[in-house]
């Protein structure tokens, strides 16, 4: 096994480019459908995203010419063209993934650990950046890591982000204005009925 090279890694991801990005403006636009009035926490965002991502992910490239996606363990791996494993992870900042510290976590992140069912292909991360407002993503990363650290990074072309339609809620018919009518005294009627002189 060796160390990813950028050169390569970019020449496999070519052609798939605007279907990762496919993958992941269906996926903010599934969240946005799922989530109503929001979550409380955004770790809770991140875990619905990144779920919605990779059903989407795997929909685009199961059984699909080109890839293989590995579904075991707690995450989909997708293999391209039989040389790039990529996982998906959102970042921290532009080209950085956020990992929490587990064996297969290290193991994937080590580029002289292979992984078992595609022992020669380079791994890497595709990491998007999520915007201000959460509702969708501001950058797409590959990137090569080495441990803690990384070898490379670059941004994945593609285009823009999909235009993301925000969920409409229906609201009732409007209904029609009803007229009041108000009923004003007639203090004449009223002090001659009490006894007294209408002025």
């Amino acid at each position: 096994m060796s160390l990813p090279v950028e050169k390569e890694v970019r020449e496999v991801l070519a052609p798939y480019s605007k279907r990762i990005r496919k993958v992941l403006d269906r996926a903010f636009k599934d969240f946005l459908a799922k989530r109503g009035a929001g979550n409380m926490y955004k770790r809770t965002d991140s875990v619905d995203v990144f779920d919605s991502l990779i059903r989407a992910a795997v929909a685009e490239f199961n059984g699909k010419p080109g890839t293989v996606v590995f579904t075991s363990g707690s995450t989909a791996r997708f293999l391209f063209d039989g040389k790039v494993l990529v996982r998906f992870k959102k970042a921290v900042k532009p080209g950085k993934g956020s990992n929490i510290r587990t064996g297969a976590n290290d193991n994937f992140l080590d580029p002289g650990i292979p992984f078992a069912d595609a022992p020669s292909a380079m791994k890497v991360e595709i990491c998007w950046k999520v915007n201000e407002l959460g509702t969708g993503y501001k950058s797409v990363h590959v990137t090569a890591r080495n441990g803690e650290g990384h070898l490379w990074s670059f941004e994945l072309p593609g285009g823009q982000q999909g235009i993301i339609e925000f969920p409409q809620q229906k609201s009732a018919a409007p209904q029609p204005r009803r007229r009041s009518v108000a009923k004003l005294k007639d203090t004449a009627k009223t002090k001659k009925k009490n006894g007294g002189e209408a002025s």
